[in-house]
């Protein structure tokens, strides 16, 4: 596991990517070799997390990294340095595709890991890039999850403008009513995640 990093990204890495980040070092405990750091497409360099992420727990060592957690950019560089990169969502990560089109593959979305990683099991020393490689398996072999565009266009038609859900991603609801539902379905995906990557 040494030298592999996750990156996580979503639009202002002040919510849910830095959520996420927390969760999987928490998870994957202090004596990691894996490191985990987070980054935003149209981050503020500096802001500050959000108040309901800081409050996810309240022990010392949570309140701490939340506290220190400051809103960074993403760039090239540090989308190639990573082993992984997982996306709050496919419109994200299709910003990143594009940003960096040499690391599509090993680029997924949060919810899309959960759901491929099923079932994996390693001990090899570099168990992220065993993760990926068995990701991308599953990825190839996966029935879609996401509706065609064909079937989008019919529920439109049926149901007015009501946008359809995409269950690869987690939505934006950062301020708004649904905001402790996007916290809820980062940590459960995040949550399957380590149980996947500790599994031996």
């Amino acid at each position: 596991m040494s030298g592999e990093n996750i990156l996580v990204v979503c639009a202002a890495n002040v919510c849910r990517s830095p959520l996420a980040e927390l969760e999987l070092r928490r998870g994957l405990g202090a004596d990691s070799l894996i490191s985990v750091s987070s980054a935003g497409v149209r981050a503020n360099p500096g802001d500050d997390i959000c108040e309901l992420v800081a409050a996810v727990h309240d022990d010392d060592e949570w309140r701490e990294q939340a506290a220190e957690h400051k809103a960074r950019e993403v760039t090239v560089e540090i989308i190639e340095q990573s082993s992984i990169v997982l996306a709050a969502s496919r419109d994200i990560r299709g910003e990143l595709v594009r940003l960096a089109p040499r690391s599509r593959d090993w680029m997924f979305t949060i919810k899309e890991a959960a759901h491929l990683g099923s079932g994996f099991s390693s001990e090899a020393p570099d168990r992220v890039a065993e993760y990926v490689a068995h990701l991308d398996r599953a990825r190839s072999r996966a029935v879609p999850l996401v509706p065609s565009d064909d079937i989008r266009s019919r529920v439109r038609r049926l149901f007015g403008a009501r946008t359809v859900s995409d269950p690869l991603s987690i939505a934006d609801q950062h301020g708004s009513r649904g905001h402790q539902e996007t916290i809820d379905e980062v940590g459960e995906s995040i949550a399957t995640i380590v149980t996947q990557l500790a599994r031996l």
